[in-house]
């Protein structure tokens, strides 16, 4: 009992300290993946700004909604615990962020918010491929779990809570972590069954506040704030 105490002691004494939060550092990984991801990077990029719904933005006055959630998703990702470099945990809240504005604006806010904390932390070679990890693949995740409730399941309330925030919030993260753990292994920065013994079993004390917390934020946004909900329609939903 007294070793288990002390073990788990070292853990948290390890959790604390560190800042390298779930962000992969850029001199953990050879340069032709951080041009790779640079590479894509850019084309999402332009994709997103391509298609992202501007007019609607500016006409509905929501730019100063964007832009607050983009500093509240800052402080958010700020909020983190590290193992050891590029294994942390921080909550993402990405797919709050892509129920409100849709797949274009969630990714360049998620980019957004990548760019700030690699200013912060004095290196930007590894900004795109973070901004890949952890903001441009939850993002879609979240999008496609979305379009696909909508399509197929009936239009309830409590269908898009649960399924749409609460499960695809826990996907989305889920896929970014293992996304993270695959390239972390490919490139030998970590020995799988090193992984396996130091980070995975964390990974569900991760995943459920994820689910916790977007869906909170998503019934809350519900009652006091619908239109804020670019994917949520009050006539489809409510008046039923």
């Amino acid at each position: 009992m007294q070793f288990a105490i002390q073990q788990s002691c070292g853990i948290v004494t390890r959790l604390v300290p560190l800042t390298a939060s779930m962000n992969i550092p850029s001199h953990l990984l050879p340069s032709d993946w951080l041009f790779f991801a640079d590479v894509v990077g850019a084309v999402v990029l332009w994709q997103a700004i391509r298609h992202a719904p501007w007019r609607q933005l500016w006409a509905a006055g929501l730019q100063q909604l964007f832009a607050g959630s983009v500093v509240a998703l800052l402080l958010l990702w700020n909020l983190s615990a590290a193992l050891k470099p590029g294994l942390g945990f921080h909550f993402l809240g990405v797919t709050v962020f892509t129920l409100m504005f849709g797949w274009s604006l969630g990714v360049l806010g998620a980019g957004l918010v990548a760019l700030g904390l690699a200013l912060k932390g004095g290196g930007l070679d590894a900004v795109a491929l973070n901004a890949l990890l952890f903001g441009v693949l939850p993002v879609s995740v979240s999008y496609l779990v979305y379009q696909w409730v909508d399509r197929h399941l009936p239009h309830h309330i409590f269908i898009y809570i649960y399924l749409c925030a609460f499960l695809g919030s826990m996907l989305a993260a889920g896929c970014a972590v293992l996304a993270m753990i695959g390239l972390l292994v490919a490139t030998q920065v970590y020995s799988f069954d090193e992984i396996a013994q130091s980070y995975l079993p964390f990974l569900p004390l991760f995943l459920f506040p994820e689910g916790v917390l977007n869906g909170m934020l998503i019934t809350v946004f519900i009652g006091i704030r619908p239109h804020w909900l670019k994917t949520f329609d009050d006539e489809s939903y409510l008046n039923r």
